[in-house]
């Protein structure tokens, strides 16, 4: 997705498998589901979402560089304007799923990544509408520098800009949702790692990554499209969702421990690897924190590693 949600290098990873699939009851008509921002955890979720009965409707701003997916329609769309949300809000849709990211590395373009568009999602759906609203933000709302344990209960406090721009996307949500019939989940993530995010895996195979002193909470692509199955699949078989999940794996990773885990995986001898990076004593901007998945286990959700 984006650096904001820490992304932490790629890790071999099976096909998805590791959670348990109900199947949405179509009645009359099939379920309509609508992905925005319809990119990496968009086009992993898209097939689950097949799987129990829906409809799905896939909007990015280049609907040709999407990969076909059977039973999935993916329209262009900038959904930073009016007028493509005046267009999808003709239809009625049981499941909008939100995994944005920023139109450049800047609070301004956070802001009109995430922002904007939300304002524009509240503006223009129904009061009437009983969608389900899941959105994808990040645990960089929370600003916390000392190694804490993290959880739902505590209240969002950034310490970066992009930070800042990403709770006030939500904040949009919630206002904007006030009164309306409308559900909403946010899905804080952690640090994505998985093919395609080989950021973190080529710094330390190259020797540029420095070791710092701070925590390291991940989650595998797979596992947060899983995530956001299973939220929809509770919420449309009656279950009450909650307002916030954290999602990440059970295991933060302090420091040399994370380098270690990523020079086995890619290969490499940890040992000697660790030896040869450079080091700092620094805690950067993503700060340093644990954070707690207790939420979204006790709800019945599972990692693919726990088969």
């Amino acid at each position: 997705m984006h650096d904001a949600l820490e992304k932490e290098g790629e890790h071999e990873h099976g096909p998805h498998c590791g959670h348990e699939h109900g199947e949405i009851s179509d009645g009359d008509e099939q379920p309509k589901a609508l992905l925005i921002g319809y990119g990496d955890i968009g086009s992993r979720l898209a097939p689950m979402l097949v799987e129990i009965g829906f409809a799905v409707t896939g909007v990015r701003r280049n609907a040709n560089s999407a990969s076909e997916i059977e039973g999935v329609v993916v329209q262009a769309g900038d959904v930073s304007h009016a007028d493509t949300w005046a267009k999808l809000m003709q239809e009625q849709w049981d499941l909008i799923v939100v995994t944005l990211t920023p139109s450049e590395y800047s609070t301004e373009g956070y802001h009109q990544g995430y922002v904007v568009p939300m304002q524009q999602l509240v503006q223009h759906l129904p009061a009437e509408s009983d969608t389900l609203i899941l959105y994808v933000s990040s645990t960089s709302v929370y600003g916390q520098r000392e190694g804490e344990w993290v959880d739902e209960s505590l209240p969002a406090e950034p310490s970066s800009a992009s930070g800042e721009q990403l709770l006030a996307a939500e904040n949009t949500l919630r206002a904007g949702l006030a009164g309306k019939k409308a559900h909403l989940a946010i899905v804080r993530a952690a640090g994505i790692y998985g093919p395609g995010r080989e950021r973190m895996y080529r710094a330390i195979s190259e020797g540029t990554y420095t070791i710092t002193p701070v925590w390291h909470n991940r989650i595998h692509a797979d596992d947060l499209a899983g995530a956001l199955e299973h939220l929809a699949l509770q919420h449309f078989m009656g279950a009450t969702l909650e307002e916030v999940y954290i999602a990440c794996e059970d295991e933060p990773l302090f420091g040399e421990d994370y380098v270690r885990r990523i020079a086995a995986q890619i290969g490499l001898d940890p040992a000697t690897v660790v030896a040869k990076l450079p080091r700092s004593n620094e805690v950067g901007p993503r700060g340093s924190k644990r954070l707690s998945n207790m939420r979204l286990r006790k709800s019945g959700w599972q990692l693919l590693g726990d088969e």
